[in-house]
């Protein structure tokens, strides 16, 4: 792709935070490899916006208070090197947030004046009623940013929602930890 980059948008768990849902699950008493399918479907409700919050699904399976999943679940803070970072490219381009999440879901991980301070834009696709890998979703943060598809950069964990990305035209980037995609960033943005 020759067109230059104007957005870099990122996924929240596994990427901005880490993604603890199975090891918490499992911490509080679940069996994961028992309950995956029970796991995978109250997500999927949750990120499609069918119900509020997996959090009340979870803690209710597992016994205990919804207050006592949802602080194990933010005990692990934000990834403050990529937010630090991040702060770096805002100077020069538009910076984005596509997670699939319940709606509100990304203030329960930051505040208002965190989200406005880091990112330009945000989708959650409990809100937006698509989720990644869906083509809906990449668009609707595209828009957001006031930017072409091409024009921009998604960063996640998974494969499969890069992939995603790259069927819609955006360029992707598989994120394994801070360093490893600095060095993958800087190196595109260098040949934008």
């Amino acid at each position: 792709m020759s067109s230059t980059i104007k957005a870099i948008i990122f996924d929240c768990f596994g990427v901005l935070r880490p993604d603890v849902i199975r090891e918490v699950y499992e911490r509080m008493g679940g069996d994961t490899k028992l309950d995956d399918v029970f796991i995978s479907d109250t997500l999927y409700h949750s990120h499609m916006g069918r119900i509020p919050s997996s959090a009340p699904v979870f803690a209710e399976r597992l016994g205990i208070s919804t207050e006592d999943w949802i602080k194990e679940v933010n005990a692990d803070p934000n990834d403050q090197e990529l937010l630090d970072y991040i702060l770096s490219l805002r100077k020069k381009y538009k910076v984005g947030v596509l997670s699939n999440m319940g709606s509100g879901g990304l203030l329960r991980y930051f505040t208002a004046e965190e989200l406005g301070k880091y990112f330009h834009a945000t989708a959650v696709s409990g809100e937006i009623g698509f989720a990644k890998p869906q083509a809906v979703a990449y668009e609707t943060i595209a828009g957001h940013l006031g930017v072409r598809l091409d024009e921009c950069v998604f960063v996640d964990d998974r494969e499969l929602y890069c992939e995603g990305a790259r069927a819609v035209g955006m360029h992707a980037m598989l994120y394994k930890n801070f360093a490893q995609f600095r060095t993958d960033l800087e190196k595109l943005l260098s040949q934008s």
